[in-house]
């Protein structure tokens, strides 16, 4: 056997010392080949960590170990979603009265409630979904976002129309102001329940709890709001949803960043 067959010998024995009886006459008769085969057994043994290494690594795996609470069904968290939103559509429809639902029509009720009930139902289900590791959600979290914006939107502009408005900004801020008010403490009791779960992707899941949360606040307004200029809904209405998603975003990132931060520091040890 040839020093190059020996090299291939070795090539395939990656890993294991074990040698055919021609290979290993032929090393032990050959200096600079059993220079080779010793060098490459030092080289892999060195890889292997030391005690000192392993019980740094075992310390700091026992420091992390904590009970893993059971999670809920996902009807269980379902439920709770939608008593939330239930909850903060009355409260504000008590506060803020009915005049816009008694001043749409029949038709604009069943189209605008009907949207925003699916909506919510939806965004429910995709957030409940992204709570648990190695649920896979049937639609794409930002697809169903921005599909539930647009259909909201194009839904608005069929059933509603411009209208001349004398304090377009002033009273738009106020409505803006108002749907905020009520997607705020909904986002949070939403955080609440979703803090419970397993969260993997906290600025995918921020959004969508934000959109949720901001979806609440324009049924709290459609609800309230006798205004049904296109534009004014459009504009400040749909746009509690834009910025409460912006917001759940946000939020979502920081937490991103945190546990990033957290992982990297507990990785030095």
């Amino acid at each position: 056997m040839t020093c190059r067959e020996i090299d291939g010998v070795i090539g395939s024995h990656s890993g294991d010392s074990t040698l055919s009886r021609e290979a290993a006459e032929h090393v032990a008769e050959c200096e600079s080949c059993r220079r080779l085969v010793k060098a490459l057994d030092t080289g892999h043994t060195s890889l292997e960590p030391s005690e000192s290494r392993l019980r740094q690594i075992q310390a700091a795996i026992k420091e992390d170990l904590r009970p893993v609470r059971p999670l809920a069904s996902s009807g269980v968290f379902l439920l709770a979603f939608m008593l939330i939103s239930l909850a903060v559509v009355a409260i504000g429809s008590l506060l803020l009265g009915v005049n816009g639902w008694n001043a749409l029509s029949t038709i604009q009720r069943m189209t605008i409630f009907a949207a925003l009930t699916a909506s919510v139902f939806l965004l429910a289900i995709s957030v409940v979904r992204q709570m648990a590791p190695g649920g896979k959600p049937s639609i794409s979290p930002r697809l169903l976002l921005l599909g539930i914006l647009a259909g909201l939107i194009l839904a608005t502009a069929v059933i509603f129309q411009v209208r001349h408005e004398t304090a377009f900004v002033q009273d738009g801020l106020a409505c803006l102001r108002t749907g905020m008010t009520y997607s705020m403490p909904a986002a949070l009791l939403f955080w609440a329940l979703l803090s419970r779960g397993a969260v993997l992707y906290p600025k995918l899941t921020g959004a969508a709890a934000g959109g949720f949360a901001g979806l609440i606040g324009v049924s709290v307004l459609e609800v309230g709001c006798p205004n049904l200029d296109l534009y004014h809904i459009l504009v400040w209405h749909l746009g509690v949803i834009l910025l409460s998603a912006i917001g759940g975003l946000s939020l979502g990132a920081a937490v991103d960043h945190f546990r990033r931060r957290s992982i990297r520091g507990h990785s030095r040890f």
